[in-house]
């Protein structure tokens, strides 16, 4: 936790005094769960981690000037207080919050969760907001912004630390809203103790992370914790047409809001035209509606639009708003982020990994196609055997011409072991290889699709090199320039 001047949080008040040894409490102005980073003040919370075991480092934490220990199991500790807790995991985020004073229950924190679309309804609802003249905190894997500082995207879960610090941030910076993408690890490593939501989006939980969780009921029930962390009055938007998130509107107890294409969603659209280069559609709200152009195609973008605007219609922004700031919106990195260099067939960067994130892409390619669709696969494999059955069962039946790499082929097995028989496989060296063999091998009218990708950030501070979408570019334009012509 930041060191910055704080009061002091009086821990009687925030754990139960009679689960305390030592006569007094403590009044702490910090905390840490490395014992290595306890300074004066602090108080040291004995988390159980998966390399080791924090009460065995309580002695060495006081050493260093902690005043306080929180743990779950007895220690013979008798310098300072110990506060015995159930989970001293929960301990941490709620103490971390209260060192800042709380900002979640201030600010307006929406937290959106689900296998996928959560970066891009956030980007979405990040547009709506500034359209709708709000300024709002951003906590997602595509960017940070904590209304003073743009950041680069999360690359795995927030500490307690980090994101109470966050938070208040925002608030500092004048911020009505946060918006905080919630990952299945967060939730159930409990990284979001302390915070209270006041709203809840559900894009869609499918199977994913099984690697993490073990199983598809342990995956989805984590991603429903998230419904604990809701304020009494805090509202639900659920996804009408995903049938495990729309089971969880019957343990509801507070308001919710559902979108869907079906005749169940309260907030809903209809399709008006869509091509490789833009969809338009009617966005429905009871009696009210409005026409929104935009130009990032797919059903899943669609479901993503659908969910951002009924999250803010719930925050009383009108129609005409949303559709701007949806339209705003004119790619997103490998969002299927189109390629156009004036090819005859078109090409989308996707960050699609999961069977789900692949088989909606892979469905929008195949409505677009006037010829075959050309898949390459991200190389990050899933180390469990269900969620690799999965994806490939999807990229055969929805791809003519599925491309891997080496790499994929070595840890995976299955996949090369009929593939004398099996044409429409290609096995690379490397992602270049790869991505040169699917533009080399694409026809007029074909739709090539490269999975898995990462899209670029602006806050990669000197270090990072080309994007699957420079690549393509590049590749693209090679084979449009004309041959050398040599004059004598």
């Amino acid at each position: 936790m930041s060191h910055s001047p704080c009061p002091g949080v009086a821990l009687d008040e925030l754990f139960d005094p009679a689960a305390r040894t030592a006569p007094s409490g403590a009044v702490v102005r910090g905390c840490t769960a490395d014992w290595r980073q306890a300074k004066p003040g602090d108080a040291f919370v004995a988390v159980l981690e998966d390399d080791h075991d924090g009460h065995d480092f309580a002695d060495e934490a006081i050493r260093r000037g902690a005043v306080a220990v929180v743990a779950e199991r007895p220690l013979p500790i008798f310098d300072v207080p110990v506060y015995y807790v159930d989970d001293t995991r929960v301990a941490l985020g709620e103490l971390c919050h209260a060192l800042v004073d709380y900002p979640a229950r201030r600010l307006r924190v929406i937290g959106v969760v689900g296998t996928q679309g959560k970066s891009t309804t956030i980007a979405l609802l990040e547009s709506i907001f500034a359209a709708a003249g709000h300024e709002v905190g951003v906590i997602s894997t595509l960017k940070s912004y904590d209304g003073m500082t743009r950041s680069a995207g999360l690359r795995g879960p927030l500490s307690p630390a980090s994101l109470a610090g966050r938070l208040a941030r925002m608030e500092a910076a004048g911020c009505s809203h946060a918006l905080l993408e919630i990952s299945s690890q967060s939730l159930s490593q409990l990284k979001l103790a302390g915070v209270e939501l006041d709203a809840v989006c559900v894009t869609a939980v499918d199977s994913a992370h099984l690697d993490l969780h073990q199983s598809t009921h342990n995956y989805r029930q984590a991603n429903r914790r998230v419904l604990e962390y809701l304020s009494p009055a805090g509202l639900a938007v659920v996804n009408v047409d995903d049938p495990v998130s729309c089971r969880w509107l019957s343990e509801l107890d507070g308001p919710a809001l559902t979108y869907g294409r079906g005749d169940q969603a309260q907030i809903t659209l209809d399709v008006i035209e869509q091509n490789a280069v833009d969809t338009m559609f009617i966005l429905v709200a009871g009696a009210d509606s409005a026409a929104v152009r935009t130009s990032i195609v797919g059903e899943a973008h669609l479901a993503n639009c659908l969910a951002a605007a009924t999250v803010a219609l719930a925050y009383a922004i009108d129609l005409p708003t949303i559709a701007a700031g949806i339209e705003a919106i004119q790619k997103l990195p490998a969002r299927m982020e189109r390629i156009d260099c004036g090819q005859d067939y078109a090409v989308f960067v996707d960050a699609a990994h999961t069977a789900l994130g692949l088989k909606s892409t892979l469905q929008t390619a195949r409505q677009l196609s006037r010829g075959r669709v050309i898949c390459v696969l991200g190389e990050s494999t899933p180390t469990n055997a269900e969620e690799s059955t999965a994806i490939r069962s999807v990229v055969t039946r929805l791809a003519d011409l599925t491309i891997i790499t080496d790499s994929i082929a070595a840890v995976d097995a299955t996949w090369t072991a009929d593939s004398s028989a099996n044409n429409s496989l290609q096995v690379a060296a490397d992602r270049g290889e790869a991505l040169a063999w699917a533009v080399a091998a694409a026809d007029q009218g074909d739709v090539v699709v490269i999975a898995g990708s990462r899209g670029p950030t602006d806050f990669n501070f000197g270090g990072a090199g080309a994007t699957d979408a420079d690549v393509v570019r590049e590749l693209l334009y090679a084979c449009a320039r004309p041959p050398l012509r040599l004059v004598g």
